[in-house]
This record gives C-alpha cells, structure tokens and sequence, in this order.
C-alpha cells in the first residue's frame, strides 16, 4: 500500500507562493564539477572546480549545478542572490548528487536564492570555541530574505548547529522557506543545550514544512529569542533532545508561531514541545493537530507562551525508526496528521559525474571566501574585569565589566549572572566598541544571595562569553 497521497491544496499553494515554479527547472547555466577548473567557462564540457565559484559566477534566474562527488571547501560565502521574478538556484546536477563538507553561508544582501538536492554536511566548517567547548560554525548559516532549502539532507556529524537563521547584528531573515529535507545529527555530544537542527533566531515568516528532523543533539526545531509569525508544518521530529520550543530571553519574545499536523517524538530530554520565557512572556504561540508519543519528561511542558490544541497522543507506528525510515505504517492513527504529506525518503550516496570532464586535479578548498564575514570567532566576548561595590551614597550595588570583543562584533551585549543552572541577565550594554567599559544597577536583591557571582557577558542569541568570578564588596 503506497503512503504517497497528494498534498492538500493550502500546502501546495503555501510551497507554489515560496517557490516559483522556474526554480524547479532541471536546467544548468553554469556547471562546477571535482576535477574542473576555476579558470574555465563553467560549461558542462569545461566545468568551474568549486562550489564557491560556481555560486560567485550566477547572475539572476540563472541555475548552477554541482556534478555528483565530494566538494570539501571550508566556507563558502554566497554574498549575491537574485530577484522576485528571477531566482538563483543551486543544485546538484541532474541524475546526480553533489555532497559539500564545509559551512555554506549566505549573507544578508544575498535574497532570493534556492538551494536543492544537495548533500550539505558542516563538518568541514570554521571551528568555533567558547565556553561550552568548541565546535563547529553553523551550517547553514542564512540572513538573507527569501531564501529556499528543499530537497536536501543536512547534517554535521554531531559538531554544531545545522540551520541557524537570521541574526540581529548580521541580518535579520525573512520569508525563509525549509521545505522537504531530512535534517539529523546535528550537534555536539554529549548535548550541551546550545546545539539544534534548526535554530531561528531573528525572523519573520519562516515555513518550516513537510522536512523529517531526527537525532539532533538538543531542539530539533527553536524558535530563540525573536522568532516571529513562523509556520511549523507536517513535519517527523523525532529521537532529538527536545522537539519544538517556544522561546524568548531578555525581552524579546517568539510570537505569533503555528506548530500544526506535525508528528513528535522520543524527545531525549525533555518535552516533545515546550516554551522558555525567562523574561517576558510570548503571545499568539499554539500547537495544534499535532500527534505526539514519548517525550522523555511529556509531551507538553506547561504552557508558557504558548496554547496546546487538539494534540494526539499516539505511537505513530513508523515503518523502520532503527533505520531511519520514518514513514508509517498502514493504520497508524497518526496518518492524517501529516495533512497528506510526502515523507522525505534517505536521499541516495554521492555519486560521481556520468560524463567525462576536464583533466583531474585536486578539489580546491575555496579560498574566495568574500567579504561579508571578517575574520575571526564569531562575536566572541572576552569579559575581563568584574567587581560588584555598594554606593557610599545611595547603598545600591553596581555591577562593573570590561572587557573585549573580537571577530564580528555587536551592537549590544546583555550582562548575566548564574543563578542555579541558568543565566539571569541584569542588564544591556548597548553601542557597544571593539573595547567595551559598563557598570550595571541591577536590584540589588539579584546580588545579595551570593558573596561570590559568576558573571558573563554575551551577545544576545549567540550566548558566547567567557565566565569571571567576583567578590561582592558590602
């Protein structure tokens, strides 16, 4: 019995407004292919060697096609897009399949861009260290608008994030479409609360549809801290350390957010769904229709932020989980979860070019990189001094930081103190300099409880700082 059924027409007519239909075209303007040569026209006869000359040299409504094989370049930069009517799209070669090892970063000025049939493993990437260990930078990283991934599988071997969207100082994403593509193993090990498959940090108007999202060290899917009007739809999570969270911090909020006929489960630790507003509450969150079986603490968490509708909780009955197959088995009662849904089925190996092409020669790793992305971690906070004084004249507490920024930098950072086994953020240094000086008047009841505090200082969604003790001074 095929479990294949049509798709209902509001899900196709959502993906027909996302992607036009030229971006689907098995059409290929330029061709790269291992053994190529950047020096060639990128034709199919004489092939570009690279992925990043391959995205440098499209121009709008232009497809670019990578021959079956392995392209190990560390970062490649897409620093151009195309237009409304006219899109870029990067896929694999038709009747092929195209495996790049390294970080894909595409930059806020780079819009309407399509990426599809390809295998995108980060492990290669840039390495990324702060206090939680090193790992990997993320990949895919995406700020721009309009921006479509269909069809793909993405992993990272367990090194980092896998889709990490929009960012405050480096752009904001809008209208990102993720579409049809297994997403797995994405974080570092043993899970360190920080690692997910896709992490949305500053968006509007994400669709999130149709994509099997399954062993990820932590959220298969977070929406952390300013993640507005996204759509969640007939998706498998399943075996990630937690499934959906709604989420916010320092007063940003996730709002508006519509996590509808998916199916979650076998959160590892925690909840299949479940919210974290610290600071402020979100508005206009729900989870409905969805169906829901084996949540390491539940299925849902208390419902802060966020409203749980119509949920089933059921085993789905998937044909082979130790295999990864997930689709379901004939009567499983979550079937019309899905709205009609295609499970995305194990995409096939790479596999290398069915025609002959320029001489061989190495695979070059990239060194075009672009200029969007300074060099450097990533906005790294290296906090230096910390001392906490009680004014002689009002008797309330200050709390005194210096320190430093490298790499990217930020427009502002947020203040924090340990409290448990989290962070609680007394305040916002904003206009913040390569070398930064700020003395926070948190209430000083924030202070009392400890003559010793653990201080950091992060950039808000990128939680990276190192950790300075300092002694409170009554």
């Amino acid at each position: 019995m095929s479990l294949r059924r049509p798709l209902l027409a509001g899900i196709a007519a959502a993906i027909a407004l996302a992607v036009p239909a030229s971006a689907s075209a098995a059409t290929c303007d330029k061709v790269a292919a291992p053994g190529g040569s950047n020096t060639a026209a990128g034709t199919e006869a004489a092939p570009y060697a690279s992925f990043q000359k391959l995205v440098d040299s499209l121009a709008p409504g232009q497809a670019g096609c990578l021959r079956g094989g392995t392209y190990r370049e560390e970062n490649v930069t897409v620093g151009r897009g195309g237009t409304a009517d006219a899109r870029i799209t990067v896929r694999s070669y038709p009747g092929e399949r195209a495996l790049h090892i390294g970080r894909l970063y595409v930059t806020d000025r780079a819009n309407f861009l399509t990426f599809e049939q390809l295998d995108l493993n980060g492990s290669g990437g840039p390495k990324n260290c702060n206090p939680d260990g090193c790992g990997l930078l993320p990949s895919p990283t995406v700020n721009g608008d309009d921006v479509v991934f269909q069809d793909n599988d993405v992993t990272n071997d367990h090194t980092s994030i896998c889709f990490n969207v929009g960012n405050p100082g480096w752009g904001a994403a809008l209208r990102v479409t993720i579409q049809r593509n297994r997403i797995h193993n994405c974080g570092r090990m043993p899970a360190s609360n920080h690692d997910h498959g896709i992490y949305l940090v500053e968006t509007q108007d994400v669709q999130i549809l149709d994509n099997v999202i399954y062993d990820n060290a932590d959220r298969g899917i977070q929406l952390y801290p300013n993640a507005d009007r996204t759509t969640i739809r007939s998706n498998i999570l399943d075996g990630n350390g937690q499934g959906i969270i709604f989420s916010g911090v320092g007063g940003q909020t996730s709002d508006n957010n519509v996590a509808e006929h998916n199916i979650v489960t076998n959160a590892r630790l925690r909840y299949n769904i479940e919210s974290y507003y610290p600071d402020g509450t979100g508005t206009g969150n729900v989870a409905r229709n969805n169906c829901l079986y084996g949540g390491e603490r539940g299925n849902v968490s208390a419902q802060d932020g966020f409203v749980a509708i119509s949920n089933l909780v059921a085993d789905p009955q998937y044909v082979d989980r130790a295999a990864k197959d997930f689709r379901l088995k004939a009567g499983s009662p979550c079937a019309a979860i899905l709205a009609g849904a295609d499970v995305p089925a194990t995409p096939a190996a790479p596999t290398s070019p069915t025609s002959p092409t320029s001489p061989t020669s190495t695979t070059p790793t990239g060194t075009d990189q672009g200029t969007d992305e300074p060099a450097g971690k990533p906005g790294e906070v290296i906090l230096e001094n910390v001392s906490v004084k009680r004014s002689k004249r009002t008797g309330r507490l200050r709390l005194r930081v210096s320190g430093r920024l490298t790499g990217w930098g930020a427009d502002k950072l947020k203040v924090q103190v340990r409290r448990g086994n989290g962070w609680k953020t007394l305040g916002t240094i904003r206009g913040v300099r390569k070398i930064f000086r700020a003395t926070v008047r948190p209430p000083s009841a924030n202070l009392r409880k400890s003559n010793r505090l653990a201080v950091r200082v992060v950039i808000p969604g990128v939680d990276q700082s190192n950790t300075v003790l300092a002694r409170t001074r009554r």
